[in-house]
């Protein structure tokens, strides 16, 4: 019988399919979750035709098999979860600081869904590797930054940020635009896009990811749609600017008929309301995502 203290306060949450770099970071990424000081799990959920190694570790479960999508990856990987809190996030992001989730969930507290923290990119990654630990580099408002193996971590200097206008955030998010206007680095997205931290029922009571959505971009989106009608969203790059993450930057590959299919589904299904969107996604999904 599991003991009530081997339970996990969290369950992390993360998708790896295809030749995606994060197969090579989720290792560090993993390890950085199981050193926070609050007790967490690992759900790795993979498709069938990623194969990933990792240490031996009972606190690290894999789930293969599933399709190239990160929100229906997400949805193997939270029906198996032990925790009451899924932290839903990516194979190449790690929490900045053993204390990352402890802050998280005190601001969970009254049921909210915390998501989007800040999150810095780690521009030199392929050339220093990963760090036992990623040491803050204070109170900076930055994005951009650069590491040594110690860990320490420099901000970029001269970076610029620019808002855009979103419907889906109260305040307009920033992006930014790298100093030497780079086509590879303008308008990067300074926090974590579809980082959330959500009570496994709620995430359960709005059917979990739509499945509609391949590959990368707008799975998020949507489901932060359907989040907002059963709970408030808080914005942590806003409410808590100095809850960070940190990605290990690589080129992007997401543009193309894929996400442009994405995005017609997503403005589809915005549409024909918040409500219909649940209701599509729980006759969709299976009995697990679909609550108990």
């Amino acid at each position: 019988m599991t003991t009530g203290a081997s339970v996990p306060a969290v369950s992390v949450v993360l998708p790896l399919f295809g030749d995606h770099p994060a197969r090579h970071t989720l290792p560090a990424v993993a390890a950085a979750w199981l050193a926070q000081d609050v007790r967490c799990e690992v759900l790795v959920a993979t498709a069938a035709d990623t194969a990933v190694e990792l240490s031996r570790d009972d606190r690290i479960r894999v789930l293969s098999g599933g399709p190239p999508a990160p929100g229906t990856l997400r949805n193997l990987a939270a029906s198996v979860a032990r925790a009451a809190m899924l932290y839903l996030g990516d194979a190449d992001i790690v929490p900045v600081g053993a204390d990352f989730l402890r802050r998280a969930l005190a601001l969970c507290a009254n049921g909210d869904a915390l998501v989007q923290p800040w999150m810095y990119r780690l521009v030199n990654h392929a050339e220093i590797g990963t760090a036992p630990a990623w040491r803050d580099p204070g109170p900076v408002r930055a994005c951009l930054v650069t590491g040594d193996r110690s860990g320490r971590l420099t901000p970029v200097p001269g970076e610029r940020f620019h808002r855009i206008d979103r419907s889906l955030w109260a305040e307009p998010p920033p992006h930014l635009v790298n100093p030497a206007d780079s086509p590879e680095m303008v308008f990067r997205c300074p926090f974590h896009w579809g980082g959330v931290l959500v009570r496994k029922d709620q995430f359960d009571r709005v059917g979990g990811y739509c499945t509609r959505y391949v590959g990368w971009g707008c799975e998020d989106d949507d489901l932060f749609a359907k989040l907002g009608t059963v709970t408030r969203l808080v914005h942590a790059w806003r409410a808590a600017r100095t809850l960070r993450c940190l990605h290990f930057e690589h080129p992007r590959s997401y543009a193309g008929p894929a996400l442009d299919a994405n995005r017609r589904i997503l403005d589809q299904r915005l549409a024909g309301g918040h409500e219909a969107m649940i209701a599509q996604d729980l006759r969709a999904s299976s009995p697990s995502v679909a609550g108990r």
